[in-house]
């Protein structure tokens, strides 16, 4: 079900067929779904949906009445507002990066709301103080947490330079860091070892 609400299936549609059906589902969800829901607010779920949406609205909020397209923004700004409240009592950091891309994306995208980018960008760099040691590999030992932050790094980067704002250089540096030890602990065939819990 959390596949269902995540909405990152919107990427798997036809763009110029499915139009209407993808505003008729998303209508229909926020009927049903704009007021919290333990599952379909689930963090992770909450965050990709967030992501979906807003990389998403050019086909959402096309030929969308005022009332589709108000009450679509409201509810991304409502679930945001939601992750930036409880985000201090997440405690597992991988749930954590995404709820901050979720955050800056938002704060890129909403000129008003410019303090969540400056919010998350603050969090993700005390993460990397945090959970990075300084060659850029992952206290945890784990190569999986570093491809996937690696991954969320790069999409943060990604959307602040196509939102023509200057890329913080903690972050280019932990990028290039984390490409360092990815390329470093390849095998032969270009693949990661499989080890320490590693999948």
């Amino acid at each position: 079900a959390e596949q269902m609400h995540n909405f990152f299936w919107l990427s798997l549609l036809d763009r110029k067929t499915d139009n209407r059906k993808i505003k008729k589902i998303i209508y229909v969800w926020m009927i049903k779904n704009s007021k919290y829901k333990r599952k379909i607010w689930e963090t992770s779920t909450l965050s990709a949906r967030i992501i979906s949406w807003i990389l998403n609205t050019d086909i959402i909020l096309n030929n969308s009445t005022f009332d589709f397209k108000k009450n679509f923004l409201d509810c991304i700004i409502r679930q945001t507002n939601h992750l930036k409240r409880n985000i201090k009592f997440e405690k597992n950091l991988t749930k954590k990066i995404e709820i901050l891309t979720a955050i800056i994306l938002t704060g890129l995208v909403f000129k008003e709301y410019e303090e969540n980018y400056n919010l998350g960008i603050k969090e993700i760099e005390n993460l990397v103080k945090k959970f990075f040691d300084d060659s850029g590999f992952p206290l945890s030992r784990n190569p999986n947490d570093l491809v996937f932050f690696s991954k969320y790094f790069i999409f943060c980067k990604e959307i602040i330079k196509d939102s023509q704002k200057y890329v913080p250089e903690f972050l280019e540096d932990i990028i290039e860091k984390n490409l360092s030890c990815i390329d470093f602990i390849k095998t032969p065939n270009g693949c990661l070892p499989l080890f320490n819990g590693a999948t």
